[in-house]
């Protein structure tokens, strides 16, 4: 009998059906992965914003987890969206139960606006909980606010000296392109750039945070997993389709084309 790859994403439902635990699924398929789930809050959201975010009981949070780690052979663990402290806190026990590759979208704001952290526990994130990961991928507006709004290398000192070795900036406007940096240990080792089309996508910080996190268990060095991550979503959003608020990326048009370039990332040593 075959046996797939198994990743974990934690995170919450996005009832537009454009980011969050469906988005994470959907990469995952198309890297030949499996992907178990553990929801950390509902919210009332669309393409344009978040409404409301609703918390999962942390203890029935808590039996989920232990449920699926006991159940399941987990190769890796994607952590999107945390709505509190408390949910953090049982990610926490679960990280320090598994040695697997751990890479944490840190959701402030979700794309559309509407935010899932207040400052507090965000701060609790940042010093406690994010520093768990070997990787973060913050998007600039987060980046700022993890690090009180200090420039781009400074913030990168700031939580490189709160634990965080590993950060993968994305999604900054650079003479038409779209930057992504890669950071270690405080210091720039890769960039990558692709088109900027002029338009605002829902889901990208979740769909390159699962790439990456796929591309790890792979066995791929971080400058290549990130680098692979970024084409594979630049292609990604290339058929993405329009709604009343940000367009929605499109996993059903991929063509053999991307299915290609995907087999020889995944080939590469």
């Amino acid at each position: 009998m075959n046996k797939k790859k198994v990743i974990l994403s934690i995170s919450g439902h996005d009832p537009s059906g454009g980011a969050g635990l469906q988005t994470d699924i959907l990469t995952s398929k198309l890297f030949n992965f499996h992907c178990v789930s553990c929801l950390t809050c509902q919210t009332v959201q669309t393409t344009e914003k978040l409404y409301k975010v609703a918390s999962t009981d942390q203890k029935f949070f808590k039996e989920s987890l232990k449920h699926l780690k006991k159940s399941t052979d987990i190769s890796g663990i994607k952590v999107g969206a945390i709505p509190n402290k408390d949910i953090a806190l049982e990610i926490i026990n679960i990280f320090s139960s598994l040695d697997v590759p751990i890479v944490i979208d840190p959701i402030i704001y979700a794309g559309g606006g509407g935010k899932f952290l207040n400052k507090k526990d965000l701060i609790f994130c940042r010093d406690l909980f994010y520093p768990h990961s070997n990787l973060l991928t913050p998007n600039h507006k987060e980046l700022k606010l993890l690090s009180n709004n200090r420039s781009e290398k400074d913030s990168v000192l700031f939580l490189f000296d709160k634990g965080i070795e590993n950060i993968y900036l994305t999604g900054k406007l650079n003479k038409g392109t779209i930057l992504n940096s890669l950071y270690s240990k405080g210091t720039l080792i890769d960039e990558t750039t692709s088109n900027y089309l002029n338009k605002d996508f829902h889901g990208t910080g979740c769909a390159i945070s699962t790439a990456i996190l796929c591309n790890l268990v792979n066995k791929k060095k971080l400058k290549d997993a990130c680098s692979n991550s970024h084409k594979f979503l630049s292609k990604l959003i290339q058929d993405s389709f329009e709604t009343s608020g940000q367009d929605i990326l499109n996993f059903k048009k991929w063509n053999l084309f991307m299915l290609l370039h995907l087999l020889m990332w995944n080939l590469k040593d």
